[in-house]
């Protein structure tokens, strides 16, 4: 059986999969087909290269956006510490959630670099070398 996958790509090589063949070709793009297993291996790792460029600037705009607000909660914390009327109890406690703060903001970015990578491990699903092609140690 022949393969046959139509997808429309614009001027700056950003792909669209229509939802069937019939789909007419949207303003601005190209009508293409991939008519064979290794120009479906290109096309879906140009796929999945955009999505995770898409999620990094997403991450990176998410980041830019809530800096401020985070920068006015730490700087608001860190005043809070040198006051005087403040207890020993509270001062460590915002001491503790400060940095409380910190790891998990690197745990979470940790884990979207996981998310990613075990995404596409998952669906490339194939040995990267000789050890895991045998499955056991040379």
């Amino acid at each position: 059986m022949p393969i046959h996958l139509v997808y429309f790509e614009s001027a700056d090589g950003r792909i669209a999969l229509p939802p069937d063949d019939s789909t007419p070709c949207p303003p601005g793009y190209n009508r293409c087909e991939a008519n064979s297993l290794a120009e479906v291996d290109r096309l879906q790792s140009r796929l999945q290269q955009e999505s995770r460029e898409r999620c990094e600037r997403e991450a990176q705009h998410d980041e830019e956006t809530f800096a401020a607000a985070r920068e006015k909660v730490r700087s608001d914390l860190t005043a809070r510490l040198a006051s005087a009327a403040v207890s020993d109890y509270e001062k460590e406690f915002i001491r503790l959630y400060l940095q409380l703060r910190i790891d998990k903001r690197d745990k979470y970015r940790q884990r979207f670099a996981c998310d990613t990578a075990y995404l596409e491990m998952r669906e490339n699903d194939k040995p990267r070398n000789a050890e895991e092609l045998l499955g056991e140690a040379i």
